[in-house]
């Protein structure tokens, strides 16, 4: 048993992005990374401000690792004993840490990304032949669950 790793994922289906210009297609990407690191810090912070604390070893082992080539973050804890605090155990209740920090992540990862999408591509995108308006669409984040890690 121990360690506890979650992903969160953000995925992203755009249509016409092609038609951006490919510094602007570059400026997005670089825009979007930057958002999944930042959102991993963040998560690290909430996950280390609600977990329970008597050494202060398990909130230390909080982490993060952004992938962004997937756009997704890696949210997990080291210590040998974090499945136990995460998930309890027969004697112990659980006291999760960070499936909280890794649903407020996506929420804010995901808003981030849409709103960094949308301000890159309003006034980038002509509208089609019949003079619709070109959509942008944007599926959830999912949180995929790990699960426990054996050392």
């Amino acid at each position: 048993m121990g360690q506890v790793r979650i992903e969160v994922a953000a995925t992203i289906e755009l249509e016409d992005l092609d038609e951006l210009p490919d510094e602007q297609s570059q400026a997005l990407e670089e825009e979007i990374h930057s958002i999944v690191e930042t959102a991993g810090n963040n998560m690290v912070s909430y996950a280390q401000g609600i977990v329970p604390v008597r050494t202060g070893n398990l909130m230390a082992s909080i982490f993060s690792d952004p992938d962004e080539e997937n756009l997704a973050v890696t949210l997990g804890a080291s210590a040998d004993y974090a499945s136990f605090v995460e998930y309890g155990t027969v004697k112990m209740r659980p006291q999760p840490f960070l499936e909280p920090a890794a649903t407020i992540g996506q929420e804010e990862m995901n808003a981030r990304i849409e709103e960094a999408i949308v301000q890159r591509l309003d006034g980038q995108l002509s509208s089609n032949e019949e003079g619709e308006d070109v959509t942008t669409e944007m599926e959830g984040v999912t949180v995929a669950d790990k699960g426990i890690e054996a050392d």
